[in-house]
């Protein structure tokens, strides 16, 4: 939706060529995101997964043992565990955040209305993702980060990308400290040092997309031999087998 909101926007480059798009219903454009996840969840899942006799879908809390995995208070033995928890979003210390209510790439997507501004937290691809959607769909939008748009690129990539983000109206204010966060009159004030120098930025909402968390507590992996590095994050060799032979982590977990 937000490139063909762009592609209307940039078709006056060609000769002879006006065009024009605009987000005229948010809601209405949300909703089908909703129906159309919940339709390929229930397609490629829900419907999909009673047709493996081999399969048992089960819901709960588990916890891995030595001979298998506890859910819901039954023990489900196995010689081999695959651990895919996947990884949650990491809220960064911040002076004030835990007295605003910020959106995530797990909640943006859900917003009932647009904002009419929006500071976004973090640079890196899931950030600008979300950065360029908003912008693209008429916010306001200013990418405030510690260090450059992707910091695991090359910088000439950091550099090109935000010449065409300066192009679709998108603030960029890099290499900057975050030093407090407060609600304002305007909705959110964020509160900056730039090489010494303070200065406040606000908007209407704040997103905050500098990383994840790997989903690796509660499982009991140190009661079963396996490694965790820092972050959380599984260890894992070449075949995705852990420090316990008989286990496997895949996917975010393991901070890959």
């Amino acid at each position: 939706a937000a490139e063909a909101l762009h592609q209307g926007a940039v078709a006056s480059r060609f000769d002879g060529i006006t065009a024009n798009a605009r987000m005229s219903d948010w809601r209405s454009l949300v909703t089908q995101k909703d129906a159309l996840v919940s339709e390929l969840r229930q397609a490629k899942y829900i419907d999909l997964l009673p047709s493996y006799n081999n399969i048992a879908y089960l819901e709960g809390a588990a916890r891995l043992t030595p001979d298998g995995v506890t859910v819901n208070g039954g023990t489900f033995r196995s010689k081999k565990t695959i651990v895919a928890t996947g990884s949650s979003v990491a809220r960064p210390v911040i002076a004030g955040l835990d007295g605003v209510t910020p959106l995530t790439s797990e909640t943006a997507l859900a917003l009932e209305e647009l904002p009419r501004s929006l500071l976004v937290l973090g640079a890196g691809y899931i950030g600008c993702e979300l950065a360029q959607m908003f912008a693209r769909a008429g916010v306001a939008v200013t990418i405030v980060c510690r260090s450059r748009l992707l910091p695991e690129t090359e910088p000439e990539i950091s550099a090109a990308l935000e010449g065409y983000f300066g192009d679709e109206g998108i603030t960029v204010r890099s290499g900057v400290a975050y030093r407090a966060i407060r609600e304002s009159e305007m909705g959110i004030a964020l509160d900056l040092d730039d090489g010494g120098s303070p200065e406040t930025i606000e908007a209407e909402q704040v997103l905050i997309s500098t990383g994840r968390r790997p989903n690796s507590g509660e499982l009991g992996l140190g009661e079963v031999g396996v490694e965790i590095a820092a972050g959380g994050a599984i260890t894992v060799n070449d075949r995705l087998q852990t420090t316990n032979p008989d286990i496997y982590a895949a996917g975010d977990v393991t901070g890959r």
